[in-house]
């Protein structure tokens, strides 16, 4: 127990002045002074003047300052006790029932086997965009197994806009449609975890529809949005985005002429067909006449500076839900348009003037970006049924001064004061870069649908057959047409009947000889005709041989009366004829 302090005054000790007297006020003070006042400390206390008396020293002390540093105190021990039985009672209750987090019984993957969807060419031209994919089902409960009661995916199409009729309305501002729906399962079905569960998917984006969309107003996504559920009612979702993009393929250039009356001016510009929201293109721009000649003067129209820009037009119409159907008239809408800048440059030099020529001319060249600051994001031209559209401008401003010279002295210019600011607007088409990609129609094999029935048919009468239309099949009615014999030849039977074959007109036809054969009806002995082939090759090199002269076709020997035979050897390719006899 701290000891009391006691107050002496002089040396004696009056009743009046005890410690206790003294003490008892000190605490009445401290009571009064300490009503809603708590110090609670971990530490034991210094040994230090109370309280009250510390006040009493230091009357000066900001009172305020103080009760503000006890309440944060007494507020930070209070969280900390909490926070301390709290987790004590956390700690208490995980010992007796721990807590088990739900795990999925399953989960989906998507796998697009087909490449980036690409409509190539306009709505009215492009056949479409292939998508083909594979969806893998992994089972990932504890029993390795897994029964689904329905499977089911969905290919589609959410139209979001920014400008809805009712402010904060998911059913204004939203609407969702579904192009494709794949039925997976008919009936119930287990799938186990060591099995391959996949499940092939295949659909062709009509060319008609609008690509993927972000532009000022609305919003058109593409996803694929697969939906299984369990025999215990828990669902498996997986949402897969999907881009579609156009690409439409480039062409001539584009050339327009615009004429500014009550002036001879007029402007030729050269534009390319399409144009990418990366990356910039060139222009090509003339004026034709800026010079008006008189009798003794002539007027000149010289460009002072030369601006323009790029323009993004968006349109949306806001169809409002039933809910708030009252703000619009019945069975209408409501129309948004904004209109930004997205790329911009003056050019104030560049040109050349030829005033020398008749009317005179200027001529330039430059390029121009539809996006020249990075923030800027152009969104590509589309035009949807559900009213969004997106389109792009070029907008050129020309400043040109009159000038007065006269024909005697042309460098002797005067400006006049007159200027007209001259302004032109094209339609830009923006879109997306085809690249080296091309239809799928054209990179696929042909399938059996596409296949024509085997023989191929001559046509028909029908026209609206196609490349096979418009046939007609006719009798012949004309002269009798010329057939020419065919000549009889030879045969290797010498017992068979003649076979015809094709005149050789202009070349004299010869019998074939007969193959020799043994004659033993003479009574010398056997005897041997000679063969009407090659003669023997025996002994003669490959040298010899291609430097060997033409073959001669022997005739068979004949025999005379007098038992003595006699060889003809006829030579067909000098034409002339010799006997030889054997002895």
């Amino acid at each position: 127990m701290p000891s009391r302090i006691q107050i002496h005054h002089g040396t004696s000790t009056s009743p009046r002045q005890a410690p206790s007297t003294v003490n008892d006020v000190v605490n009445a003070l401290h009571r009064k002074l300490t009503a809603n006042h708590f110090e609670i400390s971990s530490n034991p206390p210094s040994r230090r003047p109370s309280f009250s008396m510390d006040s009493l020293l230091h009357p000066k002390k900001d009172k305020k300052h103080e009760e503000l540093k006890d309440r944060d105190s007494r507020n930070q021990k209070r969280l900390s006790l909490t926070g301390r039985h709290a987790s004590k009672s956390k700690d208490r209750a995980a010992g007796h029932s721990p807590r088990v987090v739900a795990t999925q019984p399953g989960r989906f993957e998507m796998v697009i086997e087909s490449p980036p969807l690409v409509l190539y060419g306009t709505p009215s031209t492009s056949t479409g965009a292939l998508l083909s994919g594979r969806l893998k089902l992994l089972v990932d409960d504890p029993t390795r197994e897994l029964r689904l009661e329905k499977f089911t995916m969905v290919l589609r199409a959410t139209i979001t806009t920014k400008k809805p009729v009712g402010k904060d309305c998911k059913d204004c501002s939203e609407r969702i449609d579904d192009i494709k729906k794949w039925e997976f399962l008919s009936e119930p079905k287990t799938f186990y975890a060591g099995d391959d569960n996949q499940f092939p998917y295949s659909y062709l984006f009509p060319g008609h529809l609008p690509a993927s969309t972000q532009s000022q107003l609305a919003t058109i996504q593409y996803s694929l949005v697969a939906t299984a559920t369990t025999s215990h009612g828990e669902k498996i979702v997986l949402n897969h985005p999907l881009t579609l993009s156009r690409a439409i393929q480039p062409g001539p250039d584009k050339s327009s002429i615009r004429i500014f009356p009550p002036t001879n001016l007029t402007g030729r510009v050269q534009l390319p067909p399409i144009v990418h929201p990366i990356g910039v293109f060139p222009i090509t721009m003339s004026m034709s006449g800026v010079v008006e000649k008189r009798a003794e003067s002539q007027i000149r129209w010289r460009l002072r500076k030369m601006a323009w820009r790029i323009e993004e037009h968006s349109k949306v119409i806001s169809t409002p839900c039933s809910k708030h159907a009252h703000k619009v008239s019945e069975g209408k809408s409501i129309l948004h348009s904004e209109t930004r800048v997205l790329g911009n440059d003056e050019l104030k030099g560049g040109w050349k003037s030829d005033f020398d020529t008749i009317g005179g001319e200027i001529t330039m060249e430059f390029e121009a970006s539809v996006a020249t600051k990075s923030g800027h994001r152009a969104t590509c031209d589309v035009e949807s049924a559900t009213g969004i559209e997106v389109k792009h401008n070029l907008v050129l401003e020309l400043i040109v001064a009159e000038e007065f010279c006269p024909n005697k002295n042309p460098s002797l210019v005067t400006p006049t004061g007159a200027a007209r600011v001259l302004r032109m607007q094209f339609g830009l088409v923006v879109t997306e870069r085809a690249g080296m990609g091309i239809s799928w129609d054209e990179e696929m094999p042909p399938v059996y649908e596409d296949v024509p029935p085997s023989p191929p048919g001559y046509g028909s009468s029908d026209r609206n057959d196609g490349a096979w239309g418009g046939a007609i099949m006719e009798d012949y009615h004309g002269p009798e047409l010329e057939y020419e014999d065919l000549e009889t030849m030879h045969s290797q039977n010498p017992h068979g009947p003649p076979s015809p074959r094709t005149s050789n007109t202009g070349l004299p036809m010869r019998d074939r000889p007969h193959n020799s054969t043994r004659d033993s009806s003479s009574g010398e002995g056997p005897s041997r005709r000679l063969s009407p082939v090659r003669r023997p090759l025996a002994g003669l090199t490959n040298d010899e041989l291609g430097a060997e002269p033409p073959q001669y076709a022997l005739r068979p020997m004949n025999e005379s009366r007098d038992g003595q035979q006699h060889s003809s050897v006829e030579d067909y390719g000098e034409g002339t004829s010799s006997s030889a006899q054997r002895g």
